[in-house]
This record gives structure tokens, sequence and C-alpha cells, in this order.
């Protein structure tokens, strides 16, 4: 390129800068968002990163609004260079919070592996409080600054709970202990966080008829008996205390499940209850490595107590020392975000009766996901949301589960993929089959397979993206989302015993709500807190079709944090 090409350029470039709405320093901020997702609305790929080309070369004569227009396209194309772009705004905006915000929304909802980067975000939330707190004479757009900082500082903290104490700084003050509760109950085919019951009552059939028990196939009404409501309740209390980008829990999780064991495999209909008591820690934190990858790190300790489980023992407990390891990573490739996460879950089970037998189990698990955030035909563009990245989710997954019982291995194999229309209006459809396997070392007669064919259909009656600031409060309750969902699900056998080959469909409300303080009236003692309750209720309606069974099915969840 020759140096009147050179100039011609730089001679263009400035033009541009100085007649597009970015450059004008009295713009609102705000605006200049809403300008950027015109932009990409009105321009290809290969146009819009001309045009950012183009606004970089002018970035000597560029004021904070000209950055932040940089850093919004850039963060819309997936380009890590959108964090220079967002500290230059920042920089050059004296006292403005407002480019803090945008700086932590980022941070927040478009990065991270499918989690913030949590301490930038924080860092940045913050540091527009302050600033707040400092100006004498407020922008036209201050207040909305304010509402929209506290609203994403509730998201940011929205899995932690109650918090119970905070961090002594000279301004705001920020939250780092806090306590969750969630408590659950269901009666259904399932323990709840189980999604294979159809695999588990095969395996429960073929080991009654196998020759060790009673070697013979098993009559229609013993199939019918082993279909059972699993009465299950649950009580997890968490403590958790945050430090820079690391969040360290101390927890218990007490669970029980009535009519959870077959007590005999000689009487498949006669059932057990099943205790789990569980005490653990758990580490975790989340880093920034761009523009390589942004990372997750999970380690998690428990020693449980579980009764029930020994068959013809009901009474009898096994102590279990169990290890959970985790690694996650996210990665932009153009506007398209890649999720990864591998997942190795050990346990140590020792048997609390005479002579026990050998037991162990091994669990190794991988999720992809493809987020296509792009503008598509029926989509808004997924960076006009400040809550969640909604687009279309391509994803696929895999578990090898092999656990032992003495001489016999048993191995459960899980396969999945999906996909998720996120944002088509105030709908958001998903579809994932997934093939459900087990075999039995040493015994051909337990091997099975089965198909199941998952649909969700969530109709969104309150949206959360429709009011990004503080919405009204109802006794002290602010609701941030309200949602009907309407699974549906069938299960088919590939291979083995086809009886249990059932359909299901359901309804329920998943709502969102939480309660928010901060008072900045005194700058040197303000302090925010947040908590989030989740609330879920469903109603399914299952039948097993070869066996002629019908059964109503219910859920509740309740969680402070999650």
């Amino acid at each position: 390129m020759n140096v009147l090409h050179r100039r011609l350029i730089w001679a263009l470039a400035g033009l541009i800068g100085a007649l597009t709405p970015s450059l004008a320093a009295a713009s609102d901020p705000f605006a200049i968002v809403d300008e950027a997702l015109r932009l990409r609305k009105d321009m290809n790929d290969s146009e819009l990163n001309a045009f950012i080309y183009k606004q970089a070369l002018a970035e000597g004569t560029a004021d904070a609004n000209g950055f932040l227009l940089i850093a919004e396209l850039l963060e819309q194309v997936g380009d890590y260079k959108a964090e220079h772009y967002f500290e230059l705004a920042i920089s050059h905006a004296n006292e403005d919070a407002a480019y803090e915000l945008f700086y932590a929304d980022y941070l927040r909802n478009f990065r991270g592996p499918k989690r913030p980067l949590f301490k930038e975000a924080q860092e940045h939330y913050f540091a527009a409080l302050e600033k707040l707190g400092r100006q004498r004479s407020p922008l036209p757009w201050s207040a909305a600054v304010r509402e929209h900082v506290l609203r994403g500082l509730v998201v940011l903290y929205q899995e932690d709970g109650i918090p119970l104490a905070w961090r002594n700084d000279t301004g705001p003050q920020a939250p780092f202990l806090f306590f969750s509760s969630t408590a659950r109950t269901a009666k259904s085919t399932a323990d709840l966080d189980e999604i294979h019951d159809v695999r588990d009552l095969t395996a429960e059939a073929l080991f009654s008829e196998s020759a060790l028990r009673l070697n013979r196939p098993l009559t229609r009404e013993e199939l019918r008996g082993l279909i059972r409501r699993k009465e299950s309740n649950v009580l997890r209390e968490r403590l958790r205390y945050r430090v820079e980008s690391a969040a360290i829990d101390l927890f218990y999780e007490g669970r029980s499940i009535q009519n959870a064991q077959v007590t005999d495999f000689r009487q498949p209909d006669v059932f057990n209850r099943v205790r789990v008591d569980k005490l653990g820690t758990n580490f975790a934190f989340v880093f920034n490595e761009a523009p390589d990858f942004d990372g997750y790190f999970r380690q998690a300790f428990r020693l449980a107590n579980r009764q029930g489980l020994i068959e013809a023992q009901p009474q009898a407990e096994e102590r279990i020392f169990e290890g959970e390891t985790t690694f996650g990573f996210s990665h932009f490739s153009g506007s398209n975000k890649n999720d990864f996460e591998l997942t190795y879950v050990g346990q140590d089970i020792k048997p609390q009766i005479a002579n026990p037998p050998r037991r162990w189990r091994n669990i190794f698990s991988a999720r992809l996901d493809h987020q296509i955030l792009r503008p598509l035909l029926w989509f808004r563009n997924p960076f006009g949301n400040r809550f969640a990245t909604r687009g279309l989710d391509l994803f696929g997954g895999l578990a090898d589960d092999q656990e032992r019982f003495g001489d016999v291995i048993v191995r459960r194999d899980d396969a999945f993929v999906g996909i998720s229309l996120n944002g088509l209006g105030p709908i958001d459809v998903t579809l994932q089959p997934t093939i459900f396997k087990q075999q039995v070392s040493g015994d051909r007669s337990q091997k099975s397979a089965q198909l199941r064919l998952d649909g969700t259909l969530v109709l969104r009656l309150l949206d959360e993206e429709a009011h990004p600031g503080i919405p009204r409060s109802f006794l002290g309750l602010h609701p941030a989302f309200v949602h009907l969902v309407i699974p549906v699900k069938r299960d088919q056998a590939l291979e083995g015993l086809s009886a249990f080959e059932n359909d299901r469909v359901g309804i329920g409300i998943d709502t969102k709500l939480f309660v928010m303080s901060f008072d900045d009236s005194t700058p040197t003692n303000a302090r925010f807190g947040a908590t989030t309750l989740l609330v879920s209720c469903r109603y399914y309606r299952e039948r097993f079709l070869r066996l002629d069974k019908k059964m109503n099915l219910i859920e509740l969840n309740l969680s402070l944090g999650f």
C-alpha cells in the first residue's frame, strides 16, 4: 500500500468517525449501544468488520462514545479486543458511570464458560456505583445507569443466596459471605435429578428375571408392580465464601426417597426407602485467558452415608467418599460461542456389612454447546439482551458410568444431541433425543438400550428482558420472570425388554423473584445486598403404553440461591 492510499484511508476513516453518531460528544451512551445493535442488523459480517476497522483507524480522534461503539461492535463479532475498547471508553469518560456498566454487562452476560467473569464484572459494577456516588450534578442518564447497575448485580449474585457479611471498603460494600437453602419434593418415577427412569425400570426387571434371582420372565402384573411413584424429599444448605474469582462452599444435603429400591429381587414389587446424607466442600473459580479462552475449574469432595441400597438389608448402610472435578472452556468463533465442559466423578463405596464386596463407581461426562449469536431471521439480536444470550443453540454430550459390585461391573452409557431455539418472540423450544444403554459384565441377558425423545416449550408470561431495570415489588419481592413450561417426552426400547415404553406430558410454572437493598444516601456506609428466590412447580401425566398404566406425578422446588 503506497503512502497516498494510506493517507486516503486515514482521511476517510476520520470523516466517517466525524459523521457517525458514535462520536457526537453529547450523545447518550445508551443511544450508542442502540446504534451498535442497529449497525449489526443492517450489515453482514464482512461489512461490519470493515466498518469496525475504519472506526479503529480513527482511534486518535475518538471520545468515550467512539470507543464504546467500537467495543459494542467488537462484542457482537466475538472479538476479545472489545475489552481494550471498553477500557479506553472508561478512561475517556471521566466520572460517567455508564461505561463501567456496559463493560460489566459484557463480562457478566457474554463472557465466561456458562458463568460470568465474576471478579471483573463485580469490579466494574461497583466502580459505576462509586462514580454515581461522586457525581455532584447527575447526568441525564444517571438514574437509568444506577437502576441497570443494581439489576446487573442482582443477576451476578443470584446463585449465591442470602448475603451475611460485606467487605469493609471505602466505597459501596460488596457481600462476600452467603447462605443458600433449597427444598425440593417430588412424586415421580425417577429420583430428583435423575432422567433415566426407563433404563432403571428395565434393569430392575431384567435382574429379577435373571438366573441369579427368579430365573423366569416376570408376569405382566409383576412388571406393572415395578412401576411406582418414588416420593423424594431433598433439603440442601450451603455456606459460600467469595474471594476474587473463586467461590468456596461448605454444604449439607439430606435426601429421602420412599419406594426407591427393590428390597429383594425375588419379590420385585416390594420396595424400601433410601436415605442419603452428604457433607461436602466445593472450590470453584473462573479465569480469563482472552484471547485464547475463558475457563472454569471446580473441585468438590463429599462424604456420604447411604442407607437402603443393599439388597435384602434395607437397614444396612454404606459410607461413600466422592470426588468431582470439572473443567469448562469457552471461546468465541466470530459471533458464535463454543462452550465445552468435562467432568469426572469417582466414588469409593464401603458397605457396612460383613464380608463386603468390592465397590466403586467412576463417571466421565462431556458436553459441547455451540451458540449461534448473530442475528437470524426469527430472532432479535442476542447481544441486545442483558440476562441471557438467546439465539440458536446446538449441543451434544455423552456420559460413561461404570459401577463395580464385587466381580461384576455395570456399565451405563448416555449420548444426546439437541437444539434450542431461544427467543422466538416470547417462546423457547428445545428438542433433545437421548440414548440410554446398560450392560453387565459376563451376562448378556442384562443388556438394554432405550431412546428418549424430549421436547420443551417455554412461554414467557413475564419476560426478564422486557424489564432490564428494577421491576415494581409486591410484598417486597421483585418479579424477574414468570414462565409457562410444557415438557413432553417419549421412551421407546431399542434393545432388550420393551415393557416400559412410555410417554409423558407436563405443565408447570417457573418463577424468579428477588429482594434487593442498597442505600447510597451515605456513600461511606452504602452496601449492596440481594437474594434471589426460584419457585418451580410441575404436573405430569405419564402412560406406560404396553402395560396400560397411567400415573399422575408432581414436582415442587423452592430455592434461595442455586
